[in-house]
């Protein structure tokens, strides 16, 4: 088991951006866009086989990052995103595109880099899905009941920031003109970052004392066959 660190998270960089900067001070750390979900919803194996993902993380510089397809299409269009945003949020608060990467002040290991602050109390979240249907979906029935890991992420970086409020833009440019722009707003879900507290007061925990998770091992049955009747 590789030992983990504390002393080799890196500080947040300030401002927005995928730089070095930014990828290094990832490393070693559960993010809101990666590891949120997983703190939540994975098998004990996986959660031990993160927190080994976390160490190894530390010993090494970050990668070039990553890009897809899909992350282009993103990036490409967040800008008008916003602006739409922007436009249907005209009794909103002052827009700060770049709040950068936050650490949680109780939790170090926790980071997220929300897409932009509105006023003082919201944190906000844009996605512009690659497909069309996704958009619509979201659209159509909202974020918790299509897609749990984009919920996980804001509730994450609502958790980190410490604002109750949360902004949810998604965009999508070939949808119908009343249809381009789905705007949810929500608030913290209480009861989501309890459990966010006791997960990461748990992981943190294991870390410190090069711990896992105990998971227990099939029963073997004759000739080595897991007794599984």
């Amino acid at each position: 088991m590789i030992k983990y660190d504390f002393s080799l998270l890196a500080a947040p960089p300030a401002g927005e951006g995928e730089g070095d900067e930014w990828l290094n001070a990832r490393r070693g750390r559960i993010t809101a866009s990666k590891r949120a979900h997983m703190i939540l919803h994975s098998r004990k194996a996986t959660l031990n086989s993160m927190m080994d993902e976390m160490g190894e993380e530390l010993q090494h510089p970050a990668g070039d990052g990553f890009s897809s397809a899909a992350t282009n299409h993103g990036h490409a269009f967040e800008n008008q995103a916003i602006g739409e945003y922007q436009m249907m949020r005209l009794t909103g608060g002052k827009i700060d595109r770049n709040p950068g990467m936050l650490v949680h002040p109780d939790f170090d290991i926790a980071s997220a880099t929300p897409d932009f602050f509105e006023g003082a109390d919201i944190t906000g979240q844009i996605k512009c899905p690659y497909k069309l249907k996704n958009h619509l979906n979201l659209l159509h029935f909202g974020v918790k009941m299509v897609n749990s890991s984009y919920y996980t992420q804001v509730q994450f970086e609502s958790f980190v920031s410490q604002r109750p409020n949360i902004a949810f833009v998604s965009y999508h440019p070939e949808a119908p003109a009343t249809n381009q722009v789905y705007i949810e707003l929500m608030c913290r879900d209480e009861s989501m970052h309890a459990k966010f507290v006791e997960k990461l007061v748990e992981i943190e925990h294991m870390l410190v004392n090069h711990e896992r998770y105990e998971v227990k091992k099939p029963v073997a049955g004759v000739d080595g066959i897991p007794d599984i009747f």
